[in-house]
């Protein structure tokens, strides 16, 4: 699903601080030879240390209670404390955790009519005390989102419940209000996790408890020790279902920053850069002991439109923007190429992608379309109509050099064709705050991204009725024929249908352009190569094997 609006993190804010001057060739899921001999089973580095994987995070969780935090880093640390009813592997596909299987039409687990849907849980969970996970936790944590008494990040998807019934300790079955497919993802990775009513039902709040620092959870790992600021310690479970860690610790450090970062792993006090800085990525190159590899993630970079902009409520105008910008030349010159080209907002590597084309790169055409559009070149070859100059601005993040490039190559190719664009970047705090630029309509493009969950509901970043502030709908975009294909993938389990609703709004959508896909991006690692069964998902946590770790 597209992440609800507070949960939908932007990755600009934090995205590559400085131009990359190097271009490594990294391929979706493929290795760089660093020129190591890659490690034997059993062998290890004179640094390693057997059993114990020492990580960089460039950010400290707030809290360990997933409701309570928008941060990647707690995704992460959460994966390790709790137990999803599903989590994500290398292919995006869900790994069956708490529930035992995945609900489906043709399992009989999501009724006919769409309203009910059930999960098995898993008997032998427990939490890390020794009480039983029971459909009364799942029960109780929907409630404490919902109850208006805890400050939770979004209640988008689980306010499409209601009601929760348990047959028995391990079945839960949610009532829905109206059919709703994404509701089989809530609970899982990137939503919030089930908590044990046992120890908080007593809380009227479950916020700023001491749970929230030390909470008692049912994932592979417990919480040994966190020194604020430091580093987060976290040592086998071993009441864990699955069974108990082949590794002795996990240690996250946190080092915010990224030359910190690599000088660590360069004198091997950590094992792991999991997202290396894009413009320290050739300083890797050659360091001994290091494999480091690449992979497709759900974040993609767009060009937004501002549809009710008067300038740019006509679509020949977005079109012929789209036609004039040239997207390879930008992943390659101006990302060193970590990122593949996209044409919709579903990942390619989604059971929902489709096979469409992204729009093409054509300065000739998009000159013939404004020509037709009435907009003609003035004196000084910006183009002009009714007495009024194209002229535009486009807005990223500030301290982001990548991105400022970007725009000025942007800003060059539409001069080409007669269209001036001027460059109004704000800091990130500005830029995406309720009543900033973009959700304010104070705009005219942007160069953003976005990061995505594994179901491609999206009715809440292009439906007619999500306008800010009711929803994350920043590109003012409203199609009648778009919103009832959204609408109808969104109350539909059928899952062919889905796909076919997706592909023929995005048919339209490319005609319309309310926004250009740019790219999806590509998360580069860095790992000891003594590190064995590490799996980077595209999706919310590269943590979600961790108990299958071995050093």
């Amino acid at each position: 699903m597209t992440l609800p609006g507070p949960h939908r993190r932007n990755a600009d804010t934090n995205f590559w601080r400085a131009l990359i001057l190097v271009s490594v060739a990294l391929c979706a899921c493929s290795k760089v030879n660093t020129g190591a001999t890659p490690a034997m089973h059993g062998a290890h580095n004179a640094w390693s240390i057997p059993g114990v994987v020492r990580l960089a995070v460039s950010e400290e969780p707030n809290t360990l209670v997933r409701m309570f935090s928008n941060q990647s880093s707690a995704d992460d640390v959460t994966a390790l404390l709790f137990e999803p009813f599903f989590r994500y592997d290398e292919h995006e596909h869900p790994v069956p955790a708490l529930v035992t299987q995945f609900p489906t039409l043709r399992n009989g687990l999501v009724s006919r009519d769409g309203l009910r849907v059930t999960f098995n849980l898993r008997p032998q969970a427990v939490w890390s005390d020794g009480v039983p996970v029971t459909a009364n936790d799942v029960i109780f944590t929907w409630h404490a989102i919902m109850n208006g008494n805890n400050p939770v990040v979004y209640t988008e998807g689980y306010d499409k419940i209601k009601a929760m019934v348990a047959h028995g300790p391990h079945q839960v079955v949610f009532v829905l209000k109206a059919p709703f497919s994404p509701v089989v993802y809530l609970f899982s990775e990137g939503t919030f996790m089930p908590l044990p009513a046992h120890l908080l039902s007593k809380y009227t709040t479950l916020h700023n408890i001491p749970y929230d620092a030390a909470p008692v959870g049912d994932g592979p790992f417990r919480l040994k020790q966190w020194v604020h600021g430091s580093d987060l310690v976290f040592v086998p479970n071993e009441r864990y279902w699955r069974g108990t860690s082949h590794l002795r610790e996990i240690d996250m450090r946190v080092i915010p920053n990224t030359n910190s970062q690599l000088n660590e792993l360069r004198t091997h006090e950590i094992d792991v850069i999991d997202g290396v800085s894009k413009p320290l990525v050739g300083q890797l190159l050659g360091l001994a002991g290091i494999r480091v590899s690449a992979h497709l993630q759900g974040a993609y970079r767009h060009l937004d439109f501002n549809t009710k902009s008067p300038l740019l409520h006509d679509a020949a105008v977005r079109r012929a923007i789209a036609q004039a910008v040239d997207v390879p030349k930008i992943i390659a010159t101006i990302y060193a190429g970590h990122g593949a080209q996209g044409a919709t907002d579903i990942p390619p590597f989604s059971w929902a992608a489709n096979d469409l084309a992204p729009i093409a790169y054509d300065p000739k055409s998009a000159s013939r379309l404004l020509d037709a559009a009435g907009w003609t070149p003035g004196l000084d070859g910006i183009r002009e109509k009714d007495g009024e100059r194209l002229a535009l601005t486009i807005s990223t993040a500030t301290d982001n050099l990548p991105n400022a490039n970007a725009e000025a190559l942007i800003s060059q190719e539409l001069k080409a064709v007669g269209i001036e664009l001027s460059i109004k970047n704000y800091a990130g705090t500005v830029l995406f705050a309720p009543d900033g630029p973009l959700y304010g309509g104070r705009y005219d493009m942007s160069w953003i991204v976005d990061y995505v969950g594994v179901d491609p509901d999206n009715l809440a970043k292009w439906g007619c009725d999500w306008f800010p502030p009711h929803g994350s709908n920043t590109d003012f975009y409203c199609n009648p024929a778009v919103d009832r294909l959204l609408s109808d993938a969104q109350t539909t389990f059928d899952v062919d249908r889905r796909r076919h609703d997706y592909a023929a709004a995005w048919r339209i959508m490319l005609h319309d352009v309310p926004s250009m896909i740019v790219y999806w991006d590509k998360n580069v690692t860095a790992a000891n190569n003594d590190l064995r069964n590490f799996k980077p998902s595209p999706v919310f946590t590269d943590y979600w094997n961790a108990w299958e770790w071995e050093i």
